[in-house]
């Protein structure tokens, strides 16, 4: 059988570091070689690990540079963000950051960044608000949008309370939007 040369240098090479993995250790005694054989070391009882804290961003307050600083949001994912951001209102929780159409990024993993104060949502109030204003709210869809304006027509007056105490929309839904209209 014929073995190539470059074949001979695989099987030299693998002897070679089978020979110094398996058989040189065992060979080798402990006090003859102390710069082969490293013995186990545990750290003291004083020696603490500090990691660095995350950068926490307030999403309600910040602005596309602030959002730009946390690594993997480029300007294109900050801008997203902060359309979302002026669309809802402002955030009442961080996971709301998942209802956004992330396509490269991880958001799960970036979500320690973010904290969230919901003093700073602009409540806006019902009854003063058109049709349009209303339907272009992220969790309301046209036909939401229809029932809340024939309460209206209904009641003379619409706010919050009225939705929630005559059932004019799903419970989910009224949970939703809570934080948002007064």
């Amino acid at each position: 059988m014929f073995i190539r040369k470059s074949e001979k240098k695989g099987i030299i090479t693998l002897g070679i570091l089978t020979m110094a993995l398996f058989v040189l250790p065992r060979t080798i005694h402990k006090s003859e070689c102390p710069v082969f054989l490293i013995p186990y070391s545990r750290l003291s009882d004083t020696t603490q690990t500090v990691s660095p804290k995350p950068l926490v961003i307030e999403l309600n307050s910040a602005d596309s540079t602030a959002l730009v600083s946390i690594r993997d949001i480029g300007p294109y994912y900050a801008n997203k963000i902060l359309r979302y951001r002026e669309q809802l209102g402002g955030f009442h929780a961080t996971r709301q950051l998942k209802e956004i159409k992330f396509q490269y990024l991880n958001i799960d993993s970036l979500l320690p960044h973010f904290s969230v104060n919901p003093a700073l949502i602009r409540k806006k109030e019902l009854d003063t608000m058109s049709f349009k204003s209303v339907l272009h709210h992220p969790y309301l869809v046209y036909e939401d949008v229809q029932l809340i304006f024939n309460a209206k027509r209904k009641f003379g007056k619409i706010d919050y309370s009225t939705l929630e105490s005559q059932k004019v929309l799903p419970l989910f839904k009224l949970k939703k939007i809570k934080p948002y209209f007064k």
